[in-house]
């Protein structure tokens, strides 16, 4: 595969990661209102340890989801950097091994969750091995 393609294809999968990156973000920023607002209306006489731990669980879940959404977010921003300029290669080829690395292990904790968390994940798996992929190339033809 030629450098100028290689910087097309990012350039496209960056746009992507930048969309799923927003939608993340939202998600998470969402995720820890409801926590805040869920913690702030409960008495703590009055909550019980069933709603204590699911507001816990939901805190956890939605900042783990705005670590994903910020590694994808610095993965469209160096792969629109990338594909610009051949030499900017380097900071995508780090960040989207830690991508490769969290949609592994997002992978692994769908499984159980139904088919529609299993087939994101195996899309945000695609996503960050194709990045890797093509800033490997970039990296090298730079």
């Amino acid at each position: 595969m030629s450098l100028e393609q290689s910087q097309k294809i990012i350039k496209v999968l960056g746009i992507l990661s930048i969309i799923s990156a927003v939608l993340g973000i939202i998600l998470a920023v969402s995720m820890l209102g409801l926590t805040g607002f869920g913690a702030a209306t409960m008495d703590s006489a009055t909550m019980d340890d069933e709603t204590a731990g699911g507001l816990v669980s939901l805190g956890l879940i939605g900042v783990v989801v705005l670590v994903g959404a910020v590694v994808d977010l610095l993965q469209g921003i160096f792969s629109l950097q990338a594909a610009k300029d051949a030499s900017k290669a380097l900071p995508l080829w780090i960040i989207s091994i830690v991508g490769v690395v969290l949609s592994v292990i997002s992978l692994i904790n769908s499984f159980g969750g139904g088919t529609q968390g299993i087939f994101s994940a195996i899309f945000g798996l695609a996503v960050s091995c194709g990045i890797f992929y093509l800033a490997n190339i970039i990296k090298k033809n730079a």
